[in-house]
């Protein structure tokens, strides 16, 4: 019996490619500094500079959310170097709720007192319980740390105050999705490592799904792939589709 070969399929078009996290460098400013009509849309997501739970890690936090944990005097020098090194003017900033990432916005808001500032839910991610953590440091949460990426339970919850996996990932997916809505050609947005490493794990995958197998496979990527306070993950989408 004979069979007709099949054609060969073209290979889809990624409709981005993305940076790993690295300073702001002479190659992002070039393609910026191309002409408005031909200028990809480029969105930076910035990690906050060093905060005070990142320079101690005694340090111990009555808001375990993290929300007003402050820069560092490093992270204040870190956000003043950032906003220095800009050499093209935003067309949108987005900031976290979270007063780290805000302060780290706090320079490049004034050099650019006129470009548009937004608050996205673009802040970290809180999986564990409030009520046991509040008052701890980093190293006597770690057996918890470990016990929930080992669950591997994407709709676990640990307890009030705590975000699911799967409810983390919706907030990461809709932000993408904002993003490829908006009309903004270059499109800076301040906010956590967990974060920003979940939008970069959303845009690499080709069908991305809520699984436990991909629970885990995120905490892989995350601790491969970490983004160093105060530096960037870009991403450079050549049309409009967000890849299905």
């Amino acid at each position: 019996m004979q069979t007709t070969p099949k054609e060969p399929q073209e290979e889809p078009q990624k409709t981005f490619y993305h940076v790993d996290p690295k300073i702001l460098d002479r190659a992002a400013w070039d393609v910026l500094a191309m002409s408005e009509a031909m200028r990809p849309k480029t969105v930076w997501f910035i990690r906050h500079a060093e905060s005070q739970s990142n320079a101690d890690k005694s340090f111990k936090s009555d808001d375990f959310a993290s929300a007003t944990v402050p820069l560092s005097k490093h992270g204040i020098k870190q956000a003043e170097e950032l906003a220095d090194d800009f050499s093209v003017e935003p067309d949108l900033i987005v900031v976290s709720p979270y007063a780290r990432a805000k302060q780290t916005a706090e320079p490049l808001i004034k050099k650019y007192p006129n470009v548009p500032v937004e608050e996205w839910p673009i802040q970290e991610f809180t999986y564990l319980s409030l009520d046991r953590c509040v008052g701890t440091t980093i190293l006597e949460r770690k057996p918890w740390v470990d016990e929930y990426w080992e669950k591997g339970d994407p709709f676990y919850s640990d307890g009030d105050g705590a975000e699911s996996w799967d409810d983390f990932m919706g907030r990461a997916f809709g932000t993408v999705e904002m993003v490829k809505s908006r009309e903004e050609k270059f499109i800076v947005l301040f906010s956590h490592e967990f974060f920003i490493a979940a939008v970069r794990y959303i845009l690499s995958e080709e069908e991305f799904e809520i699984a436990p197998n991909h629970i885990k496979d995120f905490r892989r990527c995350f601790l491969s792939n970490r983004i160093p306070n105060a530096s960037k993950v870009e991403f450079i989408f050549k049309d409009q589709q967000i890849p299905e």
